[in-house]
């Protein structure tokens, strides 16, 4: 199915002609002449509408999600969900997003369901489609609807506190980089190119000594810096591209670092184990929510769990004995032991979540401890460097001047 935007001739009462225009989500040209044919009017210009090369950052943004579904959770207080989506369609004056809108607006048109219009939106991710998809089914989707704007919430303040996180980190690294690349290829040439006009051939080959020592560390500092840069970049790039293959050395190697591992992995049970509690609440069956759970795990250790608590309830096994396993610690498992009802294992998995981001918080103070104590230890080894050029050319400065009076 494509968006186009066709002019067309319609014949009046009175026997005249006018041109109007109107916009069909259809999969060809063709089926909009057909379309409009069938209707008795005449084409004039039928041209396919594309997207904007940044939609995604322009208008199919996180503010949109939560503007349209708060604005569907208000509008649906009277009336249906459906009729109330149409509203808001019909109602926008943004152009661009009324071209967003345009697939949405023909499901509501066609007689297509609250969830097959909004799925057609492109807007929501899985889990929020996997929320309104079952209170639609369930008969209760003004209830879900606070789910879907609690779960997209979360989203946006992981995300503010990853960027905010990285940023810090990223204008460290590059400050420190940059200062080790300054002093290597400005510092040390020019120190060099002017040399020292001391007469004395035990201050001139201290002053090359010292040159060549400090020009040796500096250039292995650029040359660890950065090949720790490229291997990190070429790590997260290939984890990222094999996320969902457990068996993948990126995964394997991910599961073993000391700080990083805990630390994802109780990020990731957190984040899962709440997104299983608004899956329930929000009326998903057990299996359907399993599968989204994997489909948006990214933590090896995480997604072997819910993979694993998949297969032994698919097996036959009862739920609060298949998903008491590692990497729940024993409390934990002796929680979800107990479960009688799909409603106590959603109070268990939101008592995890919050268990789970307690240790996530301690976990991230002692990752940026850590990174912290290697930027103060790579920033000190550049200062004293600088530090160091620094008396090397003073001390150059005081040996020529002593020659002069000397002579």
């Amino acid at each position: 199915m494509k968006l186009y935007h066709a002019r067309y001739a319609q014949q009046t009462i009175g026997g005249a002609l006018i041109v109007q225009e109107e916009d069909f989500y259809l999969p060809d040209a063709h089926a909009v002449r057909r379309q409009l044919r069938s209707k008795g009017l005449w084409p004039i210009d039928i041209r396919e509408q594309k997207q904007a090369m940044f939609e995604w950052m322009d208008v199919r943004s996180r503010e949109w999600q939560m503007q349209l579904l708060r604005a569907i959770r208000f509008q649906s207080a009277t009336a249906s969900a459906g009729t109330a989506l149409l509203n808001i369609i019909e109602g926008e004056q943004d152009p661009r997003r009324r071209l967003a809108f345009l697939p949405t607006r023909t499901v509501l048109k066609g007689g297509g369901s609250f969830s097959e219009a909004l799925k057609e939106l492109k807007l929501m991710d899985a889990p929020t489609m996997a929320i309104i998809t079952a209170g639609e089914r369930a008969g209760d989707l003004k209830g879900v609807i606070q789910h879907a704007i609690e779960h997209v919430e979360q989203k946006g303040t992981q995300y503010k506190t990853i960027i905010a996180a990285l940023s810090w980190l990223s204008f460290d690294i590059i400050s420190v980089i940059g200062s080790i690349w300054g002093t290597q290829f400005g510092f040390i040439p020019y120190l060099r190119s002017q040399g020292t006009k001391s007469t004395d051939a035990d201050a001139v080959a201290k002053f090359e000594r010292g040159i060549k020592l400090v020009s040796i560390l500096n250039m292995s500092m650029l040359i660890i810096t950065t090949l720790m840069i490229v291997t990190v970049v070429f790590f997260v790039l290939s984890y990222w591209r094999n996320r969902h293959k457990s068996d993948h050395y990126t995964s394997r190697i991910m599961m073993k670092i000391p700080l990083l591992s805990p630390y994802m992995r109780n990020s990731s049970m957190k984040d899962t184990c709440k997104l299983m509690t608004r899956l329930l609440q929000g009326k998903v069956p057990l299996a359907e929510a399993l599968e989204i759970i994997i489909e948006s795990s990214v933590d090896p250790s995480a997604r072997q769990y819910w993979t694993t608590c998949e297969a032994k309830i698919m097996s036959g096994i009862e739920p609060a004995r298949a998903m008491a396993q590692w990497p729940l610690s024993k409390p934990e498992r002796d929680q979800i032991v107990t479960i009688q009802s799909v409603d106590q294992l959603a109070e268990v998995y939101t008592a995890i979540a919050d268990e789970r981001d307690l240790m996530t918080r301690a976990d991230q103070r002692r990752i940026m401890k850590f990174g912290l104590y290697m930027l103060i230890g790579l920033s000190g080894v550049t200062i004293l460097t600088t530090i160091y050029l620094l008396m090397l050319q003073n001390q150059s400065f005081l040996n020529t001047l002593n020659d002069m009076r000397s002579g």
